[in-house]
């Protein structure tokens, strides 16, 4: 419905789901989160009793917020891929959330909440959301890369979503930067760039460094830890930086060519390190890039943060034309019968 007609659309609900935790949220159409809570996903269990708890604390957040659900217009999500969001399922999770294969999540919140339901990949979500509130606001040419446990990308092209043909465009932390590079788990492809600087990568680098130094490793070493360890000076722990940014500038490298964006922006856990790196980032595509494609291109950081997720699923179900998500295209409904 029309916001102009019924001002239904002033406040929705908002889901992050991801592989651990759910974040809930019930945001207002200026950007405003007046509520949020968090609870465990356990996706060892049926999706249907993770449906019936997230319905059970939007409804709460209303409560709590003395928003009458009358006034609420509908559900956006963020969700891991593969997915569709046409068809408001998540068609194969993986690894995330292996038993939840072919969950027709959006249907399952409407049936429960009675709202229309839009869905989008979480990196998608995130790219909404940077370019209604974050640095890349306004911005119509646009790749947002959430580096953290794994890689995601949201690409927005002339100003929508880019989501290609089975619609699960922007898997370019699947990209490889090395064709002789170690297998992939995940995908089959060699050297993807998710090998490099996952969060996992990062770690890893950091403790070969160590040891080939002669120094003990922590057991339970964290991202986090690396970082402290460059705040303290460590040579090791800015030298781990220094090769994540080679490596991830040269990846931003074949994107700008591919999609010749005016912005990139970098989020997620490892973008808070991006003191360390950021300028080889910059350095790595300057290099190695068509000059007239690094006219006017930026490369920065978000500065989102933790709401990120919401932000973007609020921006998911609140209207670009007072009709739609914000996310939707032609066609597209939102799913609710």
């Amino acid at each position: 419905m029309r916001s102009s007609e019924t001002g239904r659309w002033a406040t929705v609900w908002a889901i992050d789901l991801g592989g651990t935790n759910t974040k809930l949220g019930l945001v207002r159409s200026s950007g405003e989160v007046v509520g949020e809570q968090v609870f465990r996903t356990r996706p060892d269990r049926a999706a249907e009793s993770w449906a019936d708890e997230a319905a059970s604390g939007l409804r709460g957040l209303a409560t709590s917020q003395g928003i009458p659900e009358e006034e609420i217009g509908a559900i956006g999500i963020g969700a891991p891929g593969p997915l569709s969001s046409k068809e408001g399922v998540l068609t194969n999770p993986l690894p995330n959330l292996p038993n939840w294969r072919g969950f027709a999540i959006c249907r399952a919140l409407t049936e429960r909440l009675g709202k229309p339901a839009f869905l989008d990949n979480d990196a998608n979500v995130a790219g909404l959301s940077e370019q209604w509130l974050g640095v890349g606001k306004d911005v119509e040419n646009l790749i947002v890369l959430t580096l953290g446990t794994g890689i995601g990308a949201g690409v927005i092209a002339e100003g929508r979503l880019l989501h290609g043909f089975s619609e699960n465009a922007g898997e370019l932390g699947h990209v490889s930067i090395d064709h002789a590079g170690p297998r992939c788990g995940a995908c089959g492809n060699r050297g993807c760039l998710e090998l490099y600087i996952s969060a996992a990568a990062t770690v890893e680098r950091f403790r070969r460094k160590l040891e080939a130094a002669g120094a003990q490793a922590e057991e339970d070493l964290t991202p986090a830890r690396v970082f402290e360890a460059a705040e303290a000076g460590d040579e090791a722990a800015r030298e781990t930086f220094a090769e994540f940014g080679y490596y991830l500038g040269a990846a931003i490298a074949n994107f700008v060519h591919a999609f010749n964006p005016e912005m990139v922006v970098l989020a997620g856990g490892l973008a808070g390190a991006a003191r360390y790196y950021l300028e080889q980032v910059r350095a790595v595509v300057a290099e190695r890039t068509f000059p007239d494609l690094q006219v006017g291109l930026r490369v920065g950081v978000s500065p989102l943060g933790e709401t990120m997720g919401l932000l973007g699923a609020a921006r998911l179900a609140l209207p670009a034309t007072g009709e739609q998500g914000a996310g939707a295209r032609p066609g597209k409904e939102a799913v609710g019968g």
